[in-house]
């Protein structure tokens, strides 16, 4: 039997602030086009894997 998937734990204080402080930082970064190709290469050989014929 599996075990029961635990909740997320809830950021407070300090740890909150770095959290919102690395998405602000974060929010304008843009994928390169090469690894954005890359991610979609990987995507559709698993949907190749995957495929139910």
């Amino acid at each position: 039997m599996a075990k029961p998937i635990k909740n997320t734990p809830v950021l407070k204080g300090k740890e909150a602030v770095n959290f919102y402080k690395t998405i602000d930082l974060n929010k304008d970064k843009k994928v390169s086009v090469d690894a954005l190709n890359s991610i979609r290469s990987d995507a559709d050989k698993l949907k190749e894997l995957l495929k139910v014929n």
